[in-house]
């Protein structure tokens, strides 16, 4: 069985470049089945449809995004460099990429939660999973914030903003806006320091 899983993120691994630059609409199956290699039979055996297809994209790439951004930062010891770690890790990757087509989970949701609701359902679930992430690290760090900030609020406009950075990076492909906008997010994050 590990064998067939392995295959399956292989996968899913093969066409996420492909389905992050081009969306996942826009990419016909004809053409994922080429990027990843895998016949239609061996395809349908993992995935039954292009939606299942877009559920398993959805969790591969948190499941990406916990083990290469919130994990590591989890290691450090001081709960608000948590956070700042987490912007620098973001920010890195869309300055590294180039033509980077910002965040894939961001694009998902303006590809597929019109769609259909489970879409909508299961992207809202992993969002809130990340901005709890980030407001769990903010609580622990509590004594170095201001008294009026509200954790789970800061939480918010963090996600909110990076999200909004990482769009417009990928409409304007311009790596000082960028750097800008993941400023912007360290100077939230400072303004709500004692």
């Amino acid at each position: 069985m590990a064998n067939l899983k392995r295959t399956r993120d292989d996968i899913l691994a093969s066409i996420l470049d492909t389905v992050h630059r081009k969306g996942f609409n826009s990419t016909g199956l004809s053409e994922l089945f080429a990027v990843s290699g895998a016949s239609s039979g061996s395809f349908y055996n993992y995935f039954r449809s292009k939606n299942e297809l877009g559920h398993a994209l959805i969790d591969f790439e948190w499941a990406q995004l916990r083990t290469n951004v919130l994990e590591p930062a989890a290691k450090c010891d001081d709960p608000i460099a948590q956070v700042f770690l987490i912007l620098e890790c973001l920010e890195s990757k869309q300055l590294v990429e180039p033509h980077c087509g910002g965040c894939l989970l961001g694009n998902l949701i303006v590809d597929l939660v019109e769609e259909d609701e489970s879409f909508r359902e299961h992207l809202t679930r992993v969002f809130d999973e990340w901005e709890r992430a980030i407001a769990q690290a903010l609580y622990k760090g509590r004594n170095q914030l201001k008294p009026d900030v509200v954790p789970g609020i800061v939480a918010e406009q963090i996600i909110t903003l990076i999200e909004g950075v990482m769009l417009i990076g990928r409409l304007r492909r311009d790596p000082a806006r960028i750097r800008r906008g993941f400023d912007s997010g360290r100077n939230l994050l400072r303004a709500s320091l004692k």
